[in-house]
């Protein structure tokens, strides 16, 4: 019987392990896990007493990637899938210490005057993003700054305070430093079809073009129980297999050639060390941590992802603490040159039915992006003190919160840099041509949402499969 392992027990190396078993291969499965949970950066807060149940990690699926829905169904939670709340559709922005609403446009391109209310952009800086439509197409024939991109099309003041929070906000990055071929590819797309991404914005936002009414299904989606109710269900069908060895604290230190094999040199929390013998390998952990520990097997190229800490404070509020706007609200976004310690928020009661009885409002604030997170130095009590008080102060909120947690993630959002997809298709490569069994996926790599990672995860379990069978 041949052998497989899987390293790392987030949701791509859980993927991997389940599309693994749901083969016709007759293979023996085994899962490493170096902390002492699986699950990775997937974490539900659940509060019985308080009725809550709130992410501390990623709060949902992108509906629309198909990995998502496929793998909720095949665990059998497809009646358990919560959608957005329609009302809870306003987004803000802070600026000069106030909320803002978001432009109207599509991602917050506006398309006319009447898009943007003052203060948020100046007339000069709106007459400057909305001059985008006379530009000419001038797109990059490779990759190129997220940032640079955005601003020779829009200008500086829409980047800093719409562009950055929202595009560089989902991986707590600097838009400077981010790939856009990495990160936001669709934007090029937009430009292509529609001549400018102010024309791109007034067609997307027709209403011929909106979501109709009706629809059963949001743009975002998650799990009545929390995503970690997904994470349990993944890890009992794996466990129920009896073919996947799961091994908790257990870190793979090195890989070396044995034969036709690998074997595996791994150190346990206890302080054991043993070896074992393998004949497929799925790292689903950081580029760099896959790369060193393949450095005795192969010299792969360096992917080179940035590995930002972030930290979520999750702050519950009596219903009373707010006045009834917030019940149409999704939560805001802090522009850097506010220089706050928090960086976002998501209003989550608002935004999901599931989350807390209507007597709470639940709150969720981010912490940390590059270059600017200074505040995760904070104690938990220090930071948790902190957000509240920003989020206090820009909401108007009549009463302190009744709880909160802090979780913190130490280097876990990839930030992709310029040339990313060439890094990562170079160390591909080198993989196939040298150690076709092995195989690399993850969000450090193709996608850092929750429906790119499984996808990521059973693209590498097939490859593996595939090799050990030639």
């Amino acid at each position: 019987m041949k052998r497989v392992a899987v390293v790392g027990g987030g949701i791509t190396g859980l993927a991997a392990c389940l599309r693994l078993l749901s083969s016709d291969a007759n293979v023996q499965i085994l899962l490493y896990e170096a902390s002492d949970r699986l699950g990775g950066r997937v974490q539900t807060i659940r509060e019985p007493d308080l009725g809550i149940t709130v992410e501390a990690g990623p709060d949902s699926m992108l509906a629309r990637k198909p990995a998502a829905m496929r793998l909720i169904e095949s665990l059998g939670m497809a009646e358990d899938v919560v959608s957005t709340r329609p009302e809870a559709t306003e987004t803000y922005i802070v600026r000069d210490g106030g909320l803002c609403p978001m432009p109207k446009g599509y991602l917050g391109i506006p398309f006319d005057p009447s898009c943007v209310r003052p203060p948020l952009l100046t007339e000069a800086g709106l007459a400057r993003a909305l001059e985008e439509e006379r530009l000419p197409l001038d797109l990059p024939e490779d990759d190129a700054a997220l940032g640079a991109f955005l601003r020779a099309r829009l200008g500086d003041e829409w980047v800093n305070y719409v562009g950055e929070p929202l595009m560089a906000g989902i991986y707590a990055g600097d838009i400077d430093q981010l790939s856009l071929m990495a990160t936001w590819p669709l934007l090029l797309d937009l430009i292509r079809n529609h001549g400018s991404l102010v024309a791109a914005s007034r067609a997307l936002m027709a209403p011929s073009s909106r979501r109709q009414p009706g629809s059963s299904r949001s743009a975002f989606i998650t799990v009545r129980g929390g995503l970690s109710s997904v994470i349990e269900r993944m890890v009992d069908r794996i466990e129920r297999s009896g073919r996947v060895e799961i091994r908790i604290g257990a870190r793979v230190g090195a890989v070396t050639r044995r034969g036709a094999a690998y074997r595996f040199h791994i150190d346990t929390a206890s302080g054991e060390r043993f070896e074992e013998d393998v004949d497929g390998v799925v790292f689903a952990i950081p580029p760099q941590v896959a790369r060193e520990i393949m450095s005795s097997v192969i010299d792969l190229p360096d992917v080179e992802t940035h590995y930002q800490s972030t930290a979520t404070i999750v702050l519950v509020y009596a219903r009373t603490a707010f006045g009834p706007d917030l019940a149409r609200a999704s939560g805001f976004l802090v522009p850097r040159p506010e220089g706050m310690a928090i960086t976002a928020t998501t209003w989550m009661s608002s935004k999901w039915p599931h989350v807390a009885p209507e007597s709470l409002a639940v709150i969720r604030a981010y912490v940390g992006r590059r270059h600017q997170d200074e505040a995760l130095a904070l104690s938990d009590d220090e930071l948790a003190r902190r957000a509240a008080e920003e989020v206090g102060r820009l909401t108007g909120a009549r009463e302190h919160p009744v709880w909160l947690r802090v979780t913190r993630f130490s280097e876990a959002m990839p930030n992709y840099g310029l040339g990313h997809l060439a890094r990562v298709e170079r160390a591909e490569a080198a993989l196939r041509a040298s150690c076709p069994a092995m195989a690399i996926a993850g969000a450090g790599y193709r996608g850092v949402g929750l429906p790119d990672c499984v996808e990521q995860g059973e693209r590498a379990a097939d490859q593996v499969l595939a090799a050990i069978r030639a």
